[in-house]
Order: structure tokens, then C-alpha cells, then sequence
């Protein structure tokens, strides 16, 4: 083969590179992940007190992401917009949103899942659709995807699909996971749901059982989350993220 004769330190440099590929698409630096939190929709001038849930989300998401090997960027306020969320899509293998969450109508006569951007804008603000970010990553499975909004873990979401993850739940798929809230969610529970959620993965549990013990939580709202994809994923960044426990 080509490769015989190489020195061992050039193969593993090149399988390195390859590896950082996203099949199809253009050469990126690493692992990448957006960590994007609406916050002008939840601010005083808005609702007519200061939500601090949105500060202390973005932060928490970011460190998260980062312990599990993400090159995470951070868009907090008006520099979460639809234009520059799906012109990065396609590089991303992790993504965190926090904002309006609902099903919209779309130009085409369909409703589909989808998110508000922030853009400063209290009410109005761009729709980010499910169908969007679709067409935007042609099929290409993401690894962890966490939408902290309104109704984006209900059964007929179609945002799951969107970052190539099936709506199935089993031991192991593959290295990918996407959970979202069911209903009307409050950002205090939501907080309380996430601050357990990335404790566990930091204590080296699966996203599985990281969901089952951020699940057994005190809410002060009803309150639910869903999951889909493989029970067993440390959530860790990369497209050959081996199971770690799957006898």
C-alpha cells in the first residue's frame, strides 16, 4: 500500500487530520460546538424583570462542552442570529440553544420545530426552522445536541432529524444524543434539569443515566424532557466515539 514506508509519526499525523473531517465538507480545526443563548427576549426590558437564568445556562453549556473535547463557540444576546447559526452548521458536532421553542409555520404551507434567534429583538425575531438546519447539514449526524427551549423533546418534533439524529432510543447508534423539554418550560427548572445533567457527564456518567438522575430532580413546574439516540455515549466530541459499555 501507499503507506508502507512511512514513518509511524507522519500516518498517525494524517489519520489525525482525517479524522477532524466532516465527510463532504470543508477542512475545520476541530471538534466544533455552538453554545447559542437567546438572552433579550428574557430581559428586563422584555419581561419586565431580569431573567439570570440565560447567563448562567450559557456558561454552564460552554464548560460542558468543552470537558467533552468541543472547540465551543459562544453566542450570548443579539450575536445569536439565524444568518449566523446555519452559516455554521454544517462544521458543528455539538450545538446548545436556549430560546423560544415552538412549531411554526413555515412559507410552505407546513409547521415544522424551530427556535427564535435573539437578533435584540424582544418579540418577532427570526425563526431558526427544523427544515433549515437540514438542508444545511445534508444528513451528517451531530454528536450532542441540547435545546433548552419549549417543546422541542415532544414526540412529533421534527428537530432531531434536522442534526441527523434518528428518533430512536437504544443502548448504542452511534455517538450522537439530542435532548429537548416537553411543553411549557420554565428556565428555573430547566436550569436545575442542566446544572444535573452536566455534573453527571463531568463525573464520567453516559448521557443516558446523566438523564435519568437530572430527570429525578425537584421541579417547581410541571416539567419533562425526552431524549433520543444511544443511552450509552459519554457525550465526548468526535465522529468515532466507541461505546464504552455496551455488553
Amino acid at each position: 500500500m501507499a503507506i508502507v514506508g512511512m514513518r509511524r509519526g507522519m500516518v498517525a499525523s494524517m489519520l489525525a487530520v482525517v479524522l477532524l473531517l466532516p465527510l463532504g465538507g470543508p477542512p475545520v480545526a476541530a471538534f466544533e460546538a455552538i453554545d447559542a443563548v437567546n438572552h433579550t427576549a428574557f430581559d428586563t426590558g422584555c419581561i419586565g424583570f431580569d431573567d439570570a437564568f440565560p447567563h448562567k445556562m450559557v456558561s454552564a453549556a460552554g464548560a460542558a462542552y468543552a470537558r467533552l473535547g468541543y472547540a465551543t463557540t459562544q453566542w450570548f444576546g443579539p450575536a445569536f442570529t439565524k444568518v449566523g447559526f446555519l452559516g455554521r452548521t454544517w462544521n458543528d458536532w455539538g450545538a446548545y440553544v436556549h430560546s423560544h421553542g415552538d412549531y411554526y409555520w413555515n412559507s410552505d404551507g407546513y409547521r415544522y420545530s424551530g427556535f427564535r434567534e435573539d437578533a435584540g429583538r424582544c418579540v418577532g425575531a427570526g425563526i431558526v426552522y427544523s427544515k433549515e438546519i437540514l438542508a444545511k447539514r445534508a444528513g451528517r449526524a451531530s454528536n450532542l445536541v441540547v435545546m433548552s427551549t419549549c417543546h422541542l423533546g415532544e414526540p412529533n418534533t421534527t428537530m432531531p432529524a434536522a442534526f441527523g439524529i434518528g428518533k430512536v432510543k437504544d443502548h448504542w447508534v452511534g455517538p450522537k444524543f439530542y435532548l429537548g423539554y416537553i411543553g411549557s418550560a420554565f428556565d428555573s427548572d430547566e436550569w436545575t434539569f442542566e446544572q444535573a445533567f452536566w455534573n453527571a457527564l463531568a463525573g464520567g456518567r453516559n448521557v443516558g443515566t446523566a438523564f435519568d438522575l437530572a430527570s429525578a430532580g425537584w421541579f417547581g413546574h410541571a416539567f419533562g424532557a425526552d431524549w433520543w439516540g444511544s443511552y450509552a455515549y459519554t457525550g465526548k466530541a468526535g465522529p468515532f466515539t466507541s461505546c464504552t459499555n455496551c455488553i
